[in-house]
Order: C-alpha cells, then structure tokens, then sequence
C-alpha cells in the first residue's frame, strides 16, 4: 500500500473503530500477531486495550491533528478528548495512572503522538506517547505542586 493509503486506512480506524467506541471494528484494523509498544499482543489484545480505552471514557474520541507517511510507516499527533466514567480493566492502560481511581465526571483533552507500521493493508505494530500527566492532571488525580 502506498503512504497516502496507509494515512487513510488510520483514519478509517479512527472513523469506524475508535470514534464509535467500537472494538472490535478497531481491532480489525490489527494483523493477528500485532505488537503495542514493543510488545505482541496480537489482534485480541488489542481489542482489550480498546475495550480499556471505551470503558474509562465512554466517550472516546480521537482527531488527527498532523500526519506523516513514509513507506510502510504513518506517525499522527492526535488530540484524544473523553469524560473519565470508568476504570480500567487493564491494569497498565494509562501508564497504571487510572487504577483504583473513581470516575471523575471530568472531561479532559490529550495530546498525543502514535506511530503504526503496515504489512499487507493491516497495521503490524503500533506505539504511543501520550500526556497521561496532564490527563491526570485534568481529572484532578493529581495536583501541582
């Protein structure tokens, strides 16, 4: 697939998967041997950190705000915006920071950065650096000093 294919079919996961609070449709943007910050998780793995994500802000939503594509890599800064609701069912989602935390009612704003790797039209790999302290930080988990 070419760069601009690759950029489409991540916004295509944002569209029909991500943005729908919709696992499984998002996870089968994944190859079935699919790694998640460096680890294999697979396609089922993913789906759970998906249903994670849904579960703690059961309004998820993702907007690419920049893109990049060079051969079989596409890097996005993204805002991810949601109302805390939940907790996670993953104890490492949201660098753990989430854990044993009550729903918030609060609405937060994130920035963050991902980068998917393709192999045959599927996405094979996938990482992230996201704002989890500012996340925190919104939701009044933590304070300032």
């Amino acid at each position: 697939m070419s760069s601009d294919e690759n950029k489409r079919l991540i916004q295509r996961l944002l569209d029909e998967g991500h943005n729908r609070q919709d696992a499984d449709t998002a996870a089968a943007f994944y190859t079935e041997d699919a790694s998640n910050h460096l680890r294999i998780v697979g396609r089922a793995g993913m789906k759970v950190v998906f249903e994670t994500l849904y579960a703690v802000f059961p309004d998820f939503h993702y907007r690419i705000l920049e893109s990049t594509a060079e051969g079989d890599r596409v890097v996005c800064k993204m805002e991810m915006t949601g109302t805390h609701r939940g907790q996670p069912k993953l104890p490492e989602a949201f660098s753990g920071m989430l854990n044993g935390v009550a729903p918030t009612g609060r609405a937060v704003k994130v920035l963050q950065f991902h980068s998917f790797r393709f192999r045959d039209g599927l996405i094979a790999e996938h990482a992230a650096v996201r704002d989890d302290m500012g996340m925190v930080l919104q939701l009044g988990v933590v304070r300032k000093p």
